[in-house]
């Protein structure tokens, strides 16, 4: 018995229908996007160092961050601006560079105000107010007289506990290398200010150490150990300062 009869199929229909499988295939492969740009690790490092940047008004020891977070930006900018084409994270970068430039500035200057208020471990902050001796009798205050070296009921001397007062420097002709000046309160307007200035709120102020300090117009901040003479001429200061600390 003969074997049914099949048609044989022609080579070129074989390889018409076997293109029409691979072009087929090609039209549903995703085609790549021509506008896509990768984003650099350099910009969103310096962003994240931008945002850690505000740890430095806490202390100066996280510096670190913002330095790190300018140089990345920095880096990442030049890096994108020579491939614009294929790397994106320009506004990134910017803002990177633009947080750790501020919260940079802002923490060092914070930290600068922070240190010159700061009163020093074992000072004893005090003000003009409580230097006021008593309008009767004239008394220094008693608890003026602790913090200085004195002698106690028995003889004993009681070396004194250092003060750390703010004031303003008494304008004098000297602009520069001052180691002498008197510290007052507030800068009296007129000419006869000074004559009319209760003498408690004047301190005669030595600094020790080799310490030479400009003129400054705004507060300053000076620390060390208080004396105390009554025995001074009437209009004189009966306080010296001998200071080690100017702020």
């Amino acid at each position: 018995m003969s074997e049914p009869f099949e048609p044989k199929r022609r080579r070129t229909e074989f390889d018409d229908a076997l293109k029409g499988y691979y072009q087929d295939h090609d039209e549903v492969q995703p085609e790549e996007n021509p506008d896509y740009r990768s984003l650099t690790a350099e910009s969103v490092g310096s962003l994240i160092l931008g945002v850690l940047s505000v740890l430095t008004f806490i202390s100066l020891v996280f510096i670190i961050f913002p330095l790190l977070g300018m140089l990345l930006g920095v880096l990442a900018i030049r890096k994108i601006l020579r491939a614009s084409e294929e790397l994106s994270g320009l506004g990134i970068s910017t803002a990177g560079v633009a947080l750790s430039l501020i919260f940079a500035v802002a923490g060092i200057s914070y930290q600068i105000y922070a240190y010159s208020f700061e009163v020093p471990p074992g000072y004893v902050e005090i003000d003009f107010a409580k230097l006021a001796a008593d309008p009767k009798t004239g008394r220094i205050p008693e608890e003026i007289f602790a913090l200085t070296p004195h002698l106690d009921e028995q003889g004993n001397l009681i070396s004194g506990v250092p003060i750390f007062i703010e004031g303003y420097m008494y304008p004098t002709r000297q602009m520069t290398d001052i180691d002498r000046f008197m510290l007052v309160p507030a800068i009296e307007q007129g000419k006869f200010g000074a004559a009319t200035r209760n003498p408690t709120e004047m301190i005669e102020v030595t600094l020790s150490g080799g310490l030479r300090v400009p003129y400054r117009t705004s507060p300053v901040r000076v620390g060390g150990i208080l004396l105390v003479n009554e025995n001074d001429t009437a209009g004189e200061t009966p306080y010296r300062l001998d200071a080690d600390v100017f702020r």
